[in-house]
């Protein structure tokens, strides 16, 4: 799996504690909720595997299109969509 800058990883807890919402975890002075923990820890192979989507059906000749009736063009500009957002573009 290939590092994504924009990703600091590994996480280190700097400290946990309890709320009125249950366990938390302190990242680099930031509070994050236990169940964010495993979507946080997944997020750059989930990227990863967006990225090799992409450029996969991009390869096959697909081109993204929102809210198309071929759901290849139509999940293709959703992908696109999330790597925007995970790259903060």
């Amino acid at each position: 799996m290939s590092d994504f800058p924009q990703m600091k990883r590994p996480w280190s807890v700097v400290g946990a504690g309890f709320n009125d919402d249950g366990v938390y975890f302190t990242f680099d002075d930031t509070v994050i909720d236990r169940r964010d923990i495993n979507l946080m820890q997944a997020a750059p192979d989930l990227l990863e595997a967006c990225l090799r989507m992409r450029n996969q059906l991009h390869a096959a000749g697909y081109q993204a299109e929102q809210g198309s009736l071929n759901p290849t063009k139509c999940l293709l500009a959703q992908v696109e969509t999330a790597i925007d957002k995970a790259l903060g573009q």
